[in-house]
């Protein structure tokens, strides 16, 4: 085989081997003209079979392409020229090309030593629309990414606790709103700072141990007292869980912090609630055993004054004696009354008379450097509110005034009348109308202003770590609006405060109440007029102070020592028109189921309760069901009950029944 066949034929094997190849290949010589090329370069720039051919023009393939819009719009002979100059250059290029059927080619030509370049043209359609699915598919996994971060972040702004992410270098890498405002400050001002520049060093200094169990990899719950970046004071309880990463090391934790400042105040005051309510259970055991001590006292010494004509002796030791069981039986009823929880009932109230007799009841409590004064301008007017609410509410603003006067200085106590005119009811949000003012000033140490708007709030205090739950002056706020009155608070710091309280003034100036401390009509005149009373009482010496004064009374009167004894009696003896009886008694029946199997049994039967361990029967829900007594109670008081009994009977029954 001569030179030239052996030539053909390894032109014809190159030829084979590059229409094996996946690529389009061409390759021309320094003259443009075409040397090789394979049947894939055909197929991907959608050439015709005879354009190519050995010693074809470059320019011929740039002009069909030209011809064939691939260059878009434009003049044909220009845009061959132009790409034909470029080709003469001979320069190293590599770019993609779109092709008017769609698919894309990467163009590499490289320029040959011996002259001429060598263009390899890859099919990258494929690949470019994997990518572009890859591109989608991250952008829409970012997007969820980021809408899934937002709601994180939304959750973790709303969450009511502080919330941060801290590394074992104690740097914070995260925070929510509330962990950045607890320190007057925006996420993004914490965010990379080490804690110590954050955190209060006291807060920093006792919270250490428990930072240091969480880097160990600890699960940490503990609860502290934090000072805040304004110096208040709070509760925290702090919860640190480690960060583990897949192998196990421990490189940061998670804080969520909840301020139970509130929780434990509320607490405190629920704790203080029940202490209340076993102090009145408590006074009330112990309150019905002192009345019937004072009951036997009283019951023995007044009738001894009757008998006694030595005016010294009267003076010097019996008056000071009956004072003194007197006022006993005042302040444990005053302190039964406190103890309890009573329904509210508003009545025309005198409100002068009740702060005069808490006056003498605060006396023995206050600071005697205390002075107390009283100025009552209402000509015994009263207000339509509940009388024990109303002494709830001024006893916690008398509290309140002693201990911001401390050891030495004044409480002074104004009440008048008011009478609001359509512009005063509008400033106050009241109805035009006449009210009773009441106002209490105390010479301490005064409220700022920013507590005087937040004072009414629940659960603020301005005592600080010294007490208060910051409860009494809101149920005190609570109370007067219930009772369609206002109050108010001015102050100067360093002067005083003065709190002053509008409750509206009675429909009717009379109370509709009998005030059984002082006899309004005669004791009833002995005679066989007065009905058989059946008297009921456990108590021996407080039953033989009873009968002495039925006796006295012209009473005739047979006696039980409990309920089915009465029981007996009253079944077995028709002529019992009146039963006098405790309530507490031993056995299965008290007085109050006494009372209403006998009303059960006789309609007509007049029936009057007495008691040393209630100061009414509201509280047993019976309120106005039946007289009541409280003891200790003197013969004048049982004289008034029983003849308004009576005089009940007669119009209800007829006197014919009498």
């Amino acid at each position: 085989m001569n030179n030239e066949n052996k030539r053909v034929a390894a032109d014809s094997l190159v030829r084979e081997s590059l229409d094996h190849m996946g690529q389009g290949v061409t390759i021309f010589d320094g003259d443009l003209k075409l040397v090789s090329w394979n049947h894939r370069f055909l197929d991907l720039l959608s050439f015709p079979a005879e354009l190519a051919f050995e010693g074809a023009d470059f320019e011929s393939f740039i002009r069909h392409n030209a011809l064939s819009g691939e260059y878009g719009p434009g003049d044909v002979d220009a845009q061959v020229a132009e790409r034909v100059e470029q080709a003469r250059a001979f320069e190293p290029h590599d770019f993609e090309r779109e092709s008017k059927n769609g698919k894309t080619l990467r163009v590499v030509g490289s320029p040959l030593p011996s002259g001429g370049f060598v263009t390899v043209y890859t099919d990258i359609t494929a690949e470019k629309n994997r990518k572009k699915d890859l591109e989608l598919k991250v952008e829409e996994r970012t997007t969820q990414l980021r809408l899934s971060e937002s709601r994180l972040q939304l959750i973790a702004d709303e969450v009511p606790a502080g919330i941060a992410h801290i590394d074992r270098d104690m740097n914070i890498l995260f925070v929510n709103k509330r962990f950045a405002r607890a320190y007057g400050r925006e996420p993004s001002q914490m965010i990379g700072k080490p804690c110590k520049k954050i955190l209060h060093h006291q807060t920093l200094e006792r919270s250490s141990r428990f930072f240091e169990q969480a880097r160990r990899g600890k699960m940490v719950d503990f609860e502290m007292e934090i000072t805040l970046p304004n110096g208040l004071r709070r509760e925290i309880r702090t919860y640190l869980r480690p960060e583990h990463p897949s192998d196990g090391e421990v490189i940061g934790f998670y804080l969520l912090s909840l301020d139970v400042t509130r929780l434990k105040i509320a607490n405190s005051a629920l704790l203080q609630s029940q202490k209340m309510d076993a102090l009145g259970r408590m006074s009330s055991g112990i309150s019905h055993d002192f009345n019937n001590v004072l009951a036997i006292i009283l019951g023995n010494l007044v009738p001894l004054t009757e008998r006694l004509d030595d005016k010294e002796i009267l003076e010097e030791y019996l008056d000071p004696a009956i004072a003194a069981a007197r006022r006993g039986s005042d302040l444990t009823r005053r302190l039964l009354s406190l103890a309890k929880s009573e329904p509210v009932h508003p009545s025309a109230v005198d409100v002068g008379a009740l702060i005069s007799g808490m006056i003498e009841l605060l006396q023995s409590t206050f600071p005697r450097d205390i002075d107390i004064v009283f100025s009552d301008k209402t000509s015994s007017r009263t207000a339509m509110v509940d009388p024990a609410q109303l002494e709830m509410a001024l006893l916690n603003l008398f509290m309140n005034a002693r201990d911001a006067i401390g050891s030495q200085g004044c409480l002074t106590i104004e009440i008048k009348p008011e009478e609001l005119g359509p512009s005063e009811a509008q400033l106050n949000k009241l109805p035009v109308g006449s009210y009773i003012k009441i106002r209490v000033t105390d010479d301490g140490g005064g409220i700022t202003k920013e507590a005087q708007e937040r004072i009414f709030e629940p659960f603020y205090t301005s005592k600080g770590s010294s007490g208060g739950t910051g409860l009494g002056l809101s149920m005190v706020f609570g109370f007067v609006r219930e009772s369609n009155g206002t109050i108010s608070v001015a102050s100067e710091p360093g002067v005083g405060t003065t709190f002053s309280i509008l409750l509206p003034v009675a429909e009717s100036e009379a109370t509709g109440a009998r005030d059984l401390s002082a006899p309004d009509s005669e004791e009833p005149a002995d005679g066989p007029e007065n009905p058989l009373v059946l008297l009921v009482e456990d108590d021996e010496g407080v039953r033989t102070v009873v009968r002495r004064h039925l006796i006295a009374l012209g009473y005739p009167l047979i006696e039980a020592e409990d309920a089915a004894v009465a029981l007996e009696l009253f079944r077995s003896i028709p002529e019992i028109e009146l039963m006098l009886s405790d309530i507490s008694m031993p056995g299965e029946m008290d007085g109050i189921a006494l009372a209403e199997c006998l009303s059960r049994e006789e309609p007509g039967l007049g029936i009057v309760l007495m008691s040393g361990q209630r100061a009414s029967l509201s509280d047993l829900g019976k309120a106005n069901t039946y007289p009541f007594l409280a003891k200790p109670f003197e013969k004048s008081d049982l004289a008034n009950v029983l003849s308004s009994v009576q005089k009940n009977r007669e119009l209800k029954n007829g006197p014919e029944m009498q």
